[in-house]
């Protein structure tokens, strides 16, 4: 019992900061304004029986109708302050939960190893960040005014049944009867609600998917099958919305007219036994009435509980596999002199073939390193593993002799820099994005990093490149992604296919860069094409997992490797 009332505590207060002493305003909140409530209920009651000079409950006589009414007013204000308070609690509450959990998806997928990053769907960022924090503030938001609710309701009962005893039980009886039919209702609405995210929650990474790939569905032919295949789930999410809305609008009126017609008989049949005065019967039968609304205000609000629930458990999940394995490493990372891979295995999670078996080499400052071989072969897999972005489960990456698990990644990676086959913008600058959230990339080493890329003379610092650089031609937004590189001054870089995009004039531009870069750094240089390793110093050619040196390029000629030779001069 003690575990079970644990963990309702914590999925209550998933995100949420000071719950304690915001679950006391809340119940201080209810309870004076159910005290409130009752009052009021039987100083209006008593303000038209006979001008407030009848015997009124719980008051005695309060002669004067114009006394009973400003002592009504006042305490109209002060119900109305207590609704307030309940109010601002509550709608802090849900603000406070919605920016912590949103900041803890936020941090933890950008914390979370490269290959968890690479393993998330897109839009599935967007639609947690977005969709399931949304839900999950707005039923914290909804549990909090619902426990204020459930506070007031029990205070209201509580002096109906001081009133009028008899008359109230009889009414309780009426609303368990009505509250019970009414519980398959609710069910099925839970049911429609769960139903009804799931199919939004498709809905977003679909849509997220298709932008990412309008460009290849035009170009396969695809957009109208993909546009039926988006149409037909919009129709699904809308008809599932549609049965939920439905249940939501249906609930409400057939419960209190339900619950009228069986307060006709009730009241009837008290009437006719003379079971209460008028005066305190009628005040049992409001308070009664406002009990319902409480009562059907708490059965929304459970189920908006009810889809906070199903976000908590749907967060929870994504933040526990998003979660770094084991401690990072905290030793500072000084000038990189030399990496090393040491009997380096890797293995993709889901297959049983090695993607690298045993590579072991060393890439030292100042030189120019290619790596080649067939698609598929592990290139990418090496790269990935040399800077830090996939964890090898056998064998080590030695940074000047550190192993690289002891190193701060934060330290290491500012040290790094990759050059990718298809280079991603920000919407900005130019600027911007050779700058790329790096502040203290000062204007002179941005203006030396844009030269070097050939972009000078081209495209101005302050030229905007469109959404995810879709004003630039692939060449540019190629070499931006050069620029981007060289401009942080890094002791490692990485290139994979630099020049894939560029024509023969950028491709020099690039290549008189690398052998700028080399005299200083540790560069390796991913490439199909001859031109653009015939300057490495050592070539790595790697295939099905394993790696062999060749000295220089010039010995590809004598290399057994047909297909090498072959690929290599496209």
């Amino acid at each position: 019992m003690i575990a079970i009332l644990r963990h309702r505590w914590a999925t209550a207060t998933f995100g949420a900061t000071r719950p304690l002493p915001r679950l006391v305003g809340l119940v201080a909140c209810g309870v004076v304004s159910g005290i409130g409530e009752a009052l009021v209920v039987v100083m209006v009651v008593g303000l038209v029986s006979d001008g407030g000079r009848t015997r009124l409950p719980f008051l005695g006589h309060l002669p004067g109708t114009w006394p009973l009414a400003g002592l009504t007013l006042a305490l109209l204000a002060g119900l109305a302050a207590s609704h307030a308070g309940a109010a601002w609690i509550s709608s802090i509450s849900a603000r406070d939960v919605q920016r912590t959990v949103q900041s803890r998806l936020v941090t933890s997928y950008l914390a979370a190893p490269w290959s968890v990053q690479a393993a998330v769907r897109a839009g599935e960022l967007q639609q947690l960040v977005t969709v399931r924090s949304q839900s999950l503030a707005f039923g914290t938001q909804a549990a909090a005014q619902a426990l204020s609710a459930a506070f007031n309701l029990v205070v209201v009962v509580v002096a109906a049944v001081a009133l009028a005893p008899l008359a109230t039980v009889g009414l309780a009886l009426v609303l368990a009867t009505v509250l019970a039919i009414s519980v398959p209702l609710r069910r099925q609405r839970r049911r429609a609600v769960r139903a009804a995210a799931e199919i939004q929650g498709k809905l977003a990474v679909e849509l997220a998917e298709t932008a990412h790939l309008a460009r290849e569905m035009r170009v396969f032919g695809v957009t109208r099958t993909a546009g039926d295949r988006l149409v037909d789930r919009v129709e699904e999410a809308a008809d599932r919305q549609g049965r939920t809305r439905l249940a939501g609008a249906l609930a409400p009126p057939l419960t209190r007219d339900l619950t009228v017609a069986l307060l006709v008989v009730a009241l009837a049949v008290v009437v006719s036994n003379g079971g209460a005065r008028t005066a305190v019967l009628g005040a049992a039968v409001v308070l009664v009435l406002r009990a319902l609304s409480h009562a059907q205000g708490l059965s929304s609000s459970a189920l908006q509980w009810t889809e906070r629930e199903d976000a908590v458990r749907r967060i929870r999940d994504v933040l526990e596999a998003w979660t770094a394995p084991g401690a990072n490493g905290t030793r500072p990372c000084p000038k990189v002199r030399n990496v090393a891979l040491r009997e380096v295995a890797f293995t993709y999670p889901g297959s049983t073939t090695r993607a690298l078996d045993g590579v072991d080499v060393t890439i030292r400052r100042g030189e120019l390193v290619g790596i080649v071989g067939r698609t598929g072969g592990g290139k990418s897999t090496l790269a990935g593993v040399l800077l830090g972005l996939l964890a090898p489960d056998g064998g080590a990456v030695l940074v000047d002799g550190v192993p690289l698990t002891e190193l701060d990644p934060d330290a290491w990676h500012a040290r790094t820099a990759w050059v990718g086959q298809e280079p991603r913008l920000l919407s900005g600058t130019l600027a911007d994005n050779v700058r790329f959230l790096r502040p203290w990339i000062t204007d002179a080493a941005l203006d030396d990093a844009v030269r070097a890329a050939g972009l000078h003379g081209e495209l101005t610092l302050d030229a905007p490149v469109g959404p995810a650089g879709a004003a630039l031609s692939g060449g540019q937004r190629q070499r931006i992604a050069v620029a981007r590189a060289l401009a942080g001054r890094p002791d490692v870089v990485v290139f994979d296919e630099p020049t894939s995009a560029l024509d023969v004039h950028a491709e020099a531009l690039v290549r008189d860069a690398l052998d700028g870069m080399r005299e200083d750094r540790v560069v390796v240089v991913i490439a199909h094409r001859l031109s653009t390793v015939r300057s490495c110093d050592r070539l790595l050619v790697v295939d099905a997992g394993r790696v062999r040196e060749v000295e220089a390029p010039d010995e590809l000629a004598r290399a057994d490797d047909a297909w090498l030779r072959v690929e290599l001069a496209r």
